[in-house]
């Protein structure tokens, strides 16, 4: 993996499993990361991690089926520390 020292970064689905891992992995390698999650607790859990290991993070409670709950977590991201650099878009949801 890249070194992303510096970098701002935003992983939605990042309350668990493959989310979870790239979050906490991309802050290993410097990023600061916006954990998103529908799951506000689970959201919380990984950032602590991160945190505990060093990293910088913030959690933000989304749900990827509300374009404005998207909208609203990258504009808490931009506030927060001044861009975005990347973003993983891992979270899926059920097509009906």
């Amino acid at each position: 993996m890249n070194n992303f020292s510096g970098k701002i970064g935003l992983v939605t689905g990042a309350g668990s499993g493959i989310g979870r891992a790239t979050a906490i992995e991309l802050a290993r390698q410097g990023a600061t990361v916006t954990v998103t999650d529908i799951d506000e607790a689970t959201a919380a859990e990984t950032t602590e991690m991160i945190r505990k290991d060093g990293g910088e993070a913030l959690a933000v409670t989304v749900d990827i089926a509300d374009e404005g709950s998207v909208r609203a977590a990258v504009e808490r991201t931009v506030t927060a520390y001044g861009g975005l650099d990347f973003a993983v878009n891992n979270a899926g949801m059920a097509s009906h």
